[in-house]
């Protein structure tokens, strides 16, 4: 632990790396063919990385003011479960609050304006149907990093989503009052991306060890870490959501606004990052479109 944290205030790492470097990322895209959207990262090395896999479901809801969903607007839904797998603490109901944590960062990104999302787009009738977006990850393997992971894959399936087109028309009723109905045209080569994918923020995790903090923390920095603490950043470096991990202690708050300030920075470079790692994981996919496909393709190491 001394060495750790001595090598933290010192500005080295026991991997070798700096306070401020990211590990490697591997993301893919198109690993459920079943589902809307999907895309599985892994950051670190095969085996001793950390691996999640997210898959969208999009369905039809109709809409009831009991909802709480505004009656011009979609919702999306999120839910993280850590398999019983990809952590020996993780056994038996082990995962229960780091599922709910994760659960809530995703919401606090994903869920609302400061998505980037248009959620408008998402409402197909006013006040009678919209779309319902079902998040669902799944945390495979944990080496560290679960956070920055989770949100990488989730940017990446949502990026990758397609929804039906839905046809709208005026049919009068018996009292021929004209009434709105729909149709969602089941054609895979009629589909649509989500508006404002592009503006999706990125996530940036910090975790503090003794007097200092580090990015993308290993699983044996983690272990004796002081404080956690996510921040998401928008494409115009805006800050949007900042979420405390489960940890007792928290930042001082000459380091918090160092990590805001460091935040912002670190994003900027992910961005970039992020982009090229898709773009690839989008050529894959397609390279890959005419192979036959089978149920448990996301369980092939990648």
């Amino acid at each position: 632990q001394d060495f750790i944290v001595r090598g933290v205030e010192s500005g080295f790492r026991a991997d070798g790396r700096g306070n401020l470097d990211r590990r490697e990322v591997t993301l893919r895209t198109g690993m459920i063919s079943q589902a809307n959207g999907s895309a599985r990262c892994r950051i670190g090395n095969l085996g001793v990385g950390t691996d999640v896999l997210v898959g969208i479901k999009a369905e039809v809801n109709a809409w009831s003011p009991s909802d709480g969903v505004p009656e011009t607007s979609g919702l999306i839904v999120c839910n993280v479960e850590c398999s019983p797998s990809a952590a020996q603490e993780f056994e038996g109901r082990g995962a229960e609050e780091l599922n709910v944590e994760l659960t809530q960062l995703l919401d606090r990104i994903f869920n609302g304006p400061q998505s980037g999302i248009d959620f408008e787009k998402l409402c197909i009738i006013p006040k009678q149907a919209y779309w319902v977006l079902h998040v669902d990850a799944l945390v495979l393997d944990v080496k560290g990093g679960i956070t920055d992971a989770l949100v990488w894959a989730t940017r990446a399936a949502l990026l990758s989503t397609r929804l039906p087109r839905v046809v709208v028309e005026s049919i009068p009723d018996d009292n021929g009052v004209m009434q709105a109905e729909f149709d969602v045209v089941d054609d895979p080569e009629d589909m649509t991306m989500l508006e404002g994918v592009e503006d999706m923020p990125i996530a940036v995790t910090f975790t503090r060890i003794g007097r200092r903090f580090v990015v993308d923390a290993s699983e044996q920095e983690e272990a004796v870490a002081q404080a956690r603490m996510t921040v998401a950043v928008s494409p115009k470096m805006d800050i949007c959501a900042v979420q405390k991990g489960g940890v007792l202690r928290g930042f001082t708050p000459t380091l918090l606004s160092e990590v805001l300030q460091t935040a912002q920075t670190i994003a900027r470079e992910e961005f970039g990052r992020f982009e090229k790692c898709y773009l690839e994981a989008k050529d894959q996919a397609q390279s890959q479109i005419d192979e036959p496909s089978t149920g448990s393709t996301f369980l092939v190491p990648f």
